[in-house]
């Protein structure tokens, strides 16, 4: 099915949802991806399916605390995580390593994290919407919908599950490779985590295939040679 264009709207909201209930879809699922860009660690997916009342009858607590997960502090995330799961009727989460990323690209490995999120899932949603502008094709439906996390509260949802999952994994993650900040930066291309990469080398959780680490491997490996010529 063809992306859904952009529009002006306040916020996210559940219009394009009512609009695909009309057309006979009834569980219809949100997802969302986090750490696309990110150097290091794993891309995040969240998918989310709200029961059908909640569309045309929307607490207030959902209106105020749902938006796109990169408009929101850490806290609000963190917050609006346990309504998301007390909420909706189902929130499923999935995990695409580094080393998949790798050897495929960044979108294969975020397909292949939906194919995840589906095999996860305990309901099997109808139609499936999602932030961007994908042309992937499953056994059911599938729309992008462009900055589709401003737009529907559904994908919002899903953009606050990948995020604050990831987030939370990437802290652990300092933890087991210290040096680089991954508890601050999280992973992406900050000028601390620059000059960290710069002075100890990549990290086994880098992106070998994303610069500057790609280059930086490259360097390394350069001056290993003719240290041993």
């Amino acid at each position: 099915m063809s992306p859904l264009s952009d529009l002006s709207v306040a916020g996210p909201d559940f219009s394009i949802e009512k609009d695909l209930y009309s057309q006979g879809y009834k569980i219809i699922a949100g997802i969302d991806e986090a750490g696309r860009g990110a150097l290091a660690g794993p891309l995040s997916l969240g998918m989310v399916i709200y029961p059908v009342p909640v569309f045309y009858d929307t607490p207030e607590v959902i209106i105020k605390s749902i938006a796109d997960s990169k408009k929101l502090s850490a806290k609000k995330r963190s917050d609006a995580l346990p309504l998301i799961m007390n909420s909706s009727l189902s929130y499923t989460s999935a995990f695409v390593s580094h080393t998949v990323i790798d050897s495929t690209n960044i979108n294969i490995a975020t397909e292949k994290g939906i194919h995840k999120l589906l095999a996860n899932s305990p309901v099997k949603p109808d139609i499936i919407i999602m932030d961007g502008n994908f042309k992937f094709k499953f056994e059911i439906p599938f729309i992008s919908v462009i900055k589709g996390d401003n737009r529907s509260i559904s994908i919002a949802s899903a953009s606050i599950v990948a995020k604050v999952l990831r987030d939370r994994l990437m802290d652990r993650l300092d933890c087991k490779y210290p040096g680089y900040g991954f508890c601050g930066n999280k992973g992406y291309g900050t000028r601390d985590h620059m000059a960290s990469l710069a002075c100890n080398g990549h990290s086994r959780i880098h992106r070998k295939s994303y610069e500057p680490v790609k280059s930086e491997i490259e360097k390394q490996r350069l001056l290993f040679d003719e240290d041993n010529r």
